[in-house]
């Protein structure tokens, strides 16, 4: 027998035919059919004596299951027992021994070790044999193999762990449904997210009607329209983001929700609910569609500062963005006026648009407005109706406003508006916040439009100035020119390039080098000796006189003054010079004083000429009233004069003091008619020669005293001029030949070709300077002194206007001493017509010899 305290140590010989008592014993046929059906299948049968607990049998094909050959069955005694799992060996031996003592059939699971060492899970039905006479008890067992399902229930058992274990860590609440849409389980996180104690608070209830009856728009839910329940009724699976589940207290919880169904043999038979609190994602996406809605505004309110135009403008812009992106009522922006402590509407969006009205100007102080400026602190509400500082009430219980948002505009703590806004629905907190923010954009924004409006002005009066002073040095009648520290022309305005010429961008040295600058005695003037270098080396240079040499060639005198240039820091910063072109003012200077000059001779002139005037006009009216005073004086005596000779030689006399005075009086003429109007000219054609034998026969009287005059060359030049005119040159110049010729020979010569005729008076009489043949051709000119020869000096004058009227010229060739040759050179044929000017006295012919 085997100790009950220990493990058995021998185990009979395991026997593979039957034992003497079973061969003596005779065949049970049930025992017969029982035995073959556990040899048909998969089991390990075995039989045990109850005295020694020893195998007495194993029956094939189990036997060799575990890797052990049949042979070894047979010879291995205790194998068996040694084989069983050292942790399960002890409760199958108690087991066995309680059959054998109770004859009760127990069952038992228990590992053995196969031949490869691997644990068999083995599933042993013990029953104990009847005893039959002579026989002592024996254990009938058979054990199945139930590795395999063993396994699978560990597994099982393991996946239903790891699934509890995952229901209970996990933050997602998950519960199921039945049929029915009643609560099978729910999980930890289901049961703390809605706000029960327990699960069983949950089992056995319709949780759509526990927590899912309503939308989140606050309308109720049915059943036929919820997509959990649409999951119980068709098995679709639904995902919905942003519904609601009621806790036990009756607040909303947001949630994202999947649901799933469970079939059985391909019927629903229930659903998965799954969920999660989106509540702090609900508010971070709310506060990103805050910041994003912020952002926008911010970036729209940066762009509508940022924007060219009136103040106005601008925040109009601002007030546009304010009420567009927080869907506001209105908004309106009001600036400070600072002296009169008044806050001025600038800008209206929204249902009100107009900029007058009773609140178009707000004392600081004065309703929530003006306390907003006075306090300097924001002022919001989402209750309007209930707000105090809010005095309209009948006016926002009509209009439906809600909320209501008003910041100063503040920079660096001083106020320069307030923007408000009215709107319908609240405003979320953090918009609210944010609005802070956009105060504070358009508050910088006005300060920055305002600094630059008030650049702008500067800068406008500056390019003002700087083009008033621009068309100054431009349109200067001086010469302006500037130099940086290195001496590089940098300013030059027109004057001073017409004068200097161009030199923008070159250093005064090369400038110098090719201008052509000369010291006023005419020396070239180096360029260190120039105003601009001397100037730019520290010294102010004071109406210094220089040449300059123009392209032209000609010589400019400048005067010059020129100073440094310095920093506000004293720093040198270049120079600038002023020009003034004295060429003209030094010439007009010349001509006063040559005109003075001439002024003073002129006066001489004058005097001379009322010497001379009074003098020949005196003398032949002297003879002449001599004469007429003798005949009177005979006539009154009765005497008539003696003789007719005698008569006719003081008739002659007085005939040729008439006609004297008449030429003086007529030059006279001719000389206040050409300073007034000009010479007229009478054209004719006549013949040169013969009004020049005429005027040859009128001076008979100076040929019979020794001045024979002789006229030589062509016979006859037919020409077109003014006759009577044409006359008083012959006249003038055989004048002045006889007066002058020293009773000497006197020739007058004719040339003439098809285009021009010349012809000349000559003389061999005192002759004329060099000096003063220019002179005697202008008015009250002569070449000898008034004491010895008579005449105004106005005959050459007049021959002079004359021929150069004619399109001719007049000159004379003389010498002292050597005689004078007048020659004059005129076109054949002039154009132009004419009579006399009216009131011209006629021009006759001399008086007889």
């Amino acid at each position: 027998m085997i100790d009950a305290h220990r493990e058995p140590s021998d185990v009979g010989r395991q026997s593979l035919a039957p034992s003497e008592d079973e061969r003596g014993a005779p065949a049970d046929p049930e025992d017969d059919g029982a035995r073959a059906l556990l040899l048909a299948v998969d089991v390990l049968l075995w039989e045990m004596r109850g005295d020694a607990l020893e195998l007495s049998s194993v029956r094939a094909p189990a036997r060799e299951l575990f890797g052990h050959a049949a042979e070894r069955w047979a010879a291995d005694d205790g194998l068996f027992w040694r084989q069983q799992h050292p942790e399960d060996r002890p409760r199958l031996l108690a087991l066995v021994r309680k059959v054998l003592a109770e004859g009760a059939t127990e069952r038992i699971e228990h590992r053995f070790l196969a031949a490869d060492g691997r644990p068999v899970w083995l599933s042993s039905e013990l029953a104990r044999r009847r005893d039959q006479a002579g026989r002592a008890p024996a254990i009938l067992g058979v054990s199945t193999d139930v590795t395999r399902a063993r396994a699978a229930e560990d597994a099982l058992r393991e996946a239903e762990e790891r699934m509890q274990a995952l229901l209970e860590s996990t933050e997602q609440g998950i519960y199921g449904l039945d049929r029915a849409g009643r609560c099978t389980f729910a999980n930890p996180a289901c049961v703390r997210l809605l706000g029960y104690q327990s699960e069983a608070e949950l089992v056995g209830r319709n949780m759509h009607q526990l927590v899912h009856h309503t939308r989140p728009s606050g309308a109720a839910l049915p059943e036929s329209e919820c997509r959990i329940c649409g999951t119980l009724r068709n098995g679709e699976p639904a995902h919905l983001d942003g519904e609601l589940l009621f806790r036990a207290d009756g607040t909303g919880l947001a949630v994202e929700y999947w649901s799933r169904s469970i079939r059985r043999q391909g019927e629903v038979v229930g659903a998965i609910v799954t969920f999660v609190d989106i509540t702090e994602r609900k508010r971070s996406e709310e506060l990103l569609e805050v910041q994003a809605l912020m952002s926008a505004l911010r970036a729209e309110v940066s762009a509508a500062l940022a924007r060219s135009g009136t103040m106005s403008e601008l925040l109009q812009g601002c007030a546009e963005a304010i009420r567009g992106h927080l869907d506001a009522a209105f908004a309106r922006i009001w600036l400070l006026d600072d002296l009169h402590q008044v806050l001025e509407l600038h800008a209206s969006a929204g249902m009100y648009t107009h900029l007058d009205g009773p609140h178009s100007h707000i004392p600081v102080g004065s309703y929530k407005i003006g306390r907003i400026a006075k306090e300097r602190r924001p002022h919001l509400t989402n209750d309007v109706l209930n707000d105090p500082q809010v005095s309209e009430k009948a006016w926002a219980r009509r209009e439906g406003m809600v909320s209501f948002a008003g910041y100063p505009l503040l920079v660096e703590d001083r106020l320069i508006g307030v923007v408000a806004m009215f709107a319908r629905r609240p405003l979320h907190e953090h918009v609210l916040d944010a609005l802070g923010t956009i105060a504070d954009t358009v508050a910088q924004g006005i300060e920055r439009k305002r600094a630059e409006d008030a650049l702008q002005r500067s800068e406008g009066r500056r390019a003002a100035e700087h083009a008033v002073l621009r068309r100054l040095i431009e349109q200067s009648g001086d010469g302006i020119v500037m130099v940086d520290e290195h001496g590089v022309v940098r300013l030059m305005n027109p004057e001073a390039e017409r004068q200097l010429g161009p030199a923008a961008e070159r250093t005064i040295d090369a400038w110098a080098s090719t201008a052509g600058f000369f010291t006023p005695e005419g020396a070239p003037m180096p360029a260190a000796q120039t105003p601009l270098h001397r100037a730019l080396h520290g010294e102010k240079v004071e109406s210094a006189r220089w040449q300059v040499r123009r392209p032209d060639g000609s010589l400019r005198v400048l005067s010059a003054s020129a100073s440094p240039l310095r920093r506000a820091d004293g720093a040198p910063a270049g120079a600038v010079m002023n020009t003034r072109d004295e060429t003209e003012r030094l010439r007009l200077e010349q001509e006063r004083e040559r005109l003075l000059q001439s002024l003073q001779e002129a006066v001489q002139v004058r005097d001379e000429f009322l010497s001379i005037a009074s003098h020949e006009l005196k003398t032949p009216l002297t003879a002449l009233v001599l004469q007429v005073e003798s005949l009177r004086r005979a006539i009154r005596r009765g005497q008539a004069p003696q003789g007719v000779p005698r008569l006719d030689a003081k008739l002659s006399t007085i005939h040729r003091s008439v006609f004297r005075l008449s030429d003086l009086v007529n030059d006279l003429l001719d000389v206040s008619r050409i300073s007034a109007q000009g010479l007229p000219l009478h054209v004719e054609d006549f013949d040169l020669v013969a009004l020049l034998r005429e005027g040859v026969e009128r001076f008979q009287e100076a040929q019979a005293q020794g001045s024979p005059i002789r006229l030589l060359g062509s016979p006859e030049v037919l020409v077109r001029w003014d006759r009577s005119r044409m006359e008083q040159v012959v006249t003038n110049l055989l004048s002045n030949a006889v007066k002058y010729g020293a009773g000497a020979p006197i020739d007058v010569r004719v040339e003439a070709d098809a285009e021009r005729v010349r012809f000349a008076v000559q003389d061999r009489g005192i002759g004329i300077a060099p000096g003063d043949q220019a002179r005697i051709f202008e008015r009250f000119q002569r070449a000898a002194s008034v004491m010895h020869y008579g005449g105004f000096g106005l005959g050459l004058w007049i021959v002079r206007l004359i021929v150069e009227q004619h399109g001719g010229a007049v000159r004379v060739e003389s010498a002292p001493g050597s005689g004078a040759t007048f020659s004059v050179d005129l076109p054949r044929v002039i154009a132009g017509a004419g009579a006399p000017a009216e009131g011209e006295p006629p021009r006759g012919p001399a008086p007889p010899g």
